[in-house]
């Protein structure tokens, strides 16, 4: 019964595998996301405590006293007590700084929610890397895994050459060089495929086995918009959390500065007190008396001398208003660098991959050809193996290429604060069923 919630918890994070459930997973736990919630919901409870600032607040007073009295010289002890309730009432009619507290806790939630937003969008980003580096490094196993299978297959036919002295020696400590290159290769790429991984179950919340079971199409590229490097920055400049924190931050300053400045401004309340007292008698009375009063009036309070420390909190909150406006111009400036490199790094991206694919196919002939012309013997073992070599590292460069595209293209969209579901359901339909020996398939049929 114990493990009962632990397997179904179990049980529900491998259920979620498509993208979009993923990144709603992601978001879930995510602590970042969780801290900046828990920072929103305190920005609402400071603005409903600026608001009620407005109204009026209610106090109840009891106080009970026991005196015993002795009159000199050798008097009786005289025993009396005495009882008082009192309510007061008070409500503010004129306190200049409530606006400015109310409008500098607006401010505050609003930049919460900013930065809330923001959260999610650098949770979604951090996912999305986990995921393309965890489809890149299983491409880089699997290039180099091809390639320690070919540098095999041509090292075993060094050695039948060999024995039957068509190679020589050297030809044959060269072909295992390359294969202990190649092994090291394979075991590298092992590592990093398993740190990846690990990297994305704890980004994701889970193991993701259904998601490991998926590559990205081989054809498939960002839908990168032909809209110039302008329009980007344009739409980032109007829906950049990051950005509209940093204006808020800004707004919230200066409506401190205007608190700050009516502390000078006087104040006005209306004040009710009711009062119900009881006693036993007094000091000059032996008779018990009950009664209750109550009073209505206004209090004005005109704010004199503060030892300079009114002038000192202006002083003070002018100081935060530059810190914030400096900070503003800071975050423009890191968005705008941001916005230009994902831009250019996504267009870098998808040209190369345009390019490296063009350039894979060519080399698979280059491969064919360098293959027939060894069975022919025009073409010796080196030629083989260099041709295979070249074929790989541009599919490794292809692979990389298109998975860099998606991440820059994911970076940019979250910069320009666009990043959402659909890109998620995009991407998620380019998936396809990943195909453990598509490269020794390749790899067969460019030596066939």
């Amino acid at each position: 019964m114990i493990l009962a919630p632990a397997l179904l918890l179990c049980a529900a994070a491998a259920s979620a595998q498509t993208l979009p459930e993923l990144a709603a997973r992601a978001l879930d736990a995510d602590p970042a996301v969780r801290a900046s919630s828990a920072s929103m919901r305190a920005a609402e409870e400071r603005l409903f405590q600026a608001k009620a600032a407005y109204g009026p607040t209610a106090n109840l007073t009891a106080t009970t006293n026991e005196t015993r009295y002795r009159e000199a010289p050798a008097g009786e002890m005289r025993p009396f007590k005495s009882d008082q309730y009192v309510v007061q009432v008070n409500q503010p009619l004129w306190r200049g700084a409530l606006y400015p507290a109310m409008q500098a806790a607006r401010s505050q939630l609003e930049q919460a929610d900013s930065a809330l937003m923001q959260a999610r969008l650098e949770a979604q980003q951090r996912l999305a890397e986990a995921v393309l580096e965890v489809f890149k490094a299983r491409d880089v196993l699997a290039h180099a895994t091809a390639l320690r299978e070919a540098y095999g297959e041509q090292l075993a036919a060094a050695r039948r050459s060999f024995q039957v002295g068509r190679a020589a020696a050297p030809e044959v400590r060269e072909a295992e060089a390359r294969v202990d290159n190649a092994v090291a290769q394979v075991l590298a790429a092992e590592a990093e495929l398993d740190l990846r991984q690990q990297v994305l179950a704890e980004v994701a919340a889970g193991p993701t086995p259904a998601l490991l079971a998926r590559a990205v199409a081989a054809e498939a590229l960002p839908p990168l918009p032909a809209d110039s490097v302008l329009a980007w920055l344009s739409r980032a400049e109007a829906e950049s959390p990051s950005l509209r924190q940093a204006r808020l931050a800004v707004e919230a300053a200066e409506a401190e500065t205007r608190k700050a400045s009516l502390a000078h401004a006087p104040t006005v309340d209306i004040n009710y007190n009711y009062t119900h007292s009881k006693d036993t008698g007094t000091v000059t009375s032996i008779f018990p008396r009950r009664g209750t009063s109550s009073a209505v009036g206004a209090t004005l309070t005109i704010p004199l001398f503060a030892s300079g420390a009114t002038q000192s909190k202006v002083a003070e909150t002018l100081a935060l208003r530059d810190k914030a406006a400096g900070e503003l111009d800071l975050a423009r400036r890191t968005l705008v660098i941001g916005v230009r490199q994902a831009f250019v790094a996504t267009l870098s991206a998808l040209s190369q991959a345009r390019a490296l694919g063009t350039a894979e196919r060519s080399q698979a002939l280059s491969v064919r050809a360098n293959q027939r012309g060894f069975e022919v013997g025009i073409k010796t073992n080196a030629d083989v193996l260099e041709a295979q070599g070249k074929l790989f590292e541009a599919r490794r460069d292809l692979s990389r290429a298109r998975h860099d595209a998606w991440a820059s293209y994911f970076r940019l969209r979250a910069l320009a604060g666009a990043l959402g579901e659909g890109d998620w359901q995009a991407l998620d339909a380019q998936l396809v069923a990943h195909q453990p020996n598509e490269m020794g398939r390749a790899r067969d049929r460019s030596g066939s």
